[in-house]
């Protein structure tokens, strides 16, 4: 049976680092006295020799790419990499701060998923809109699609199923390169708080570009008296903040790193 109303379920897409461009705004350099007292030496041309290893630098990493490429095209979709993340931490591909204890959350605590997809497909779409008003001479551009949905399924800790939901919407957009580096967050809300106990949660993602799924099955426990958050910042010259060392008590920090022991 499937229950719709007892949990809300919000993807949200993370950054695709590959396509994406950043322009850097930044403030007119500051001049010193020094500078303005002297004449500004002219830049060094680059020799034939120069220009010539660069373009055969870039040749060679776009020559890598292409048989990256390749091997995507052949590599099985799938989740390289999952893990509960604390809520309002992600904030793009490889940005996010660990959801500690990792499986554990409160009552109505919202439940983070995040997921790194590989092997997802790039449907190219042929682009016939042009910016010069419609010149009916320009070549067309090639852009790709990327879309994928999702499932959730609840169960109990024996594998009973208690509600799902399906067919949600996950990706769904255009881009001029073929990404394949962004994330995913799948988030579950408690709308209603679970009771406490131990459950699974099973997401489903499905590529509707190649047909192909894959399966994460997560257990989880819901704890009244469990102490919850992210996992603290690293300790380093440049930030040197305290308080983030006191967002989890130091017995569960060892805990942790003892779960992480092989």
């Amino acid at each position: 049976m499937i229950y719709r109303s007892t949990f809300i379920v919000i993807f949200c897409l993370g950054l695709f680092t590959l396509s994406t461009s950043f322009i850097l705004l930044s403030s007119p350099p500051q001049v010193s006295f020094a500078q303005l007292s002297s004449s500004p030496s002219p830049e060094t041309p680059l020799t034939q020799e120069e220009e010539e290893g660069a373009g055969n630098q870039l040749a060679q990493l776009d020559a890598a790419r292409q048989q990256y490429l390749s091997t995507w095209n052949n590599t099985a979709f799938s989740s390289h990499f999952d893990a509960f993340v604390a809520e309002g931490t992600h904030s793009g591909y490889g940005i996010y701060r660990e959801h500690v204890p990792a499986s554990v959350f409160r009552p109505g605590e919202t439940i983070v998923l995040y997921v790194e997809p590989v092997g997802f497909g790039h449907q190219p779409i042929t682009d016939t809109s042009t910016q010069d008003g419609g010149n009916s001479t320009a070549a067309p551009t090639t852009l790709y699609l990327i879309n994928m949905t999702a499932d959730y399924i609840i169960s109990d800790s024996n594998g009973t199923e208690l509600a799902t939901i399906e067919d949600v919407p996950a990706i769904n957009f255009i881009s001029h390169r073929q990404n394949t580096e962004f994330s995913l967050t799948l988030i579950l809300s408690q709308e209603e708080p679970f009771p406490v106990g131990d459950y699974i949660v099973t997401y489903v993602v499905h590529d509707q570009v190649t047909g192909e799924s894959f399966q994460i099955d997560k257990r989880i426990t819901i704890d009244d008296d469990a102490s919850t958050g992210p996992l603290p910042l690293p300790d380093n010259n440049n930030n040197n903040d305290n308080s983030m060392q006191q967002l989890l008590p130091q017995q569960q920090l060892e805990e942790r790193s003892q779960a992480l022991e092989p």
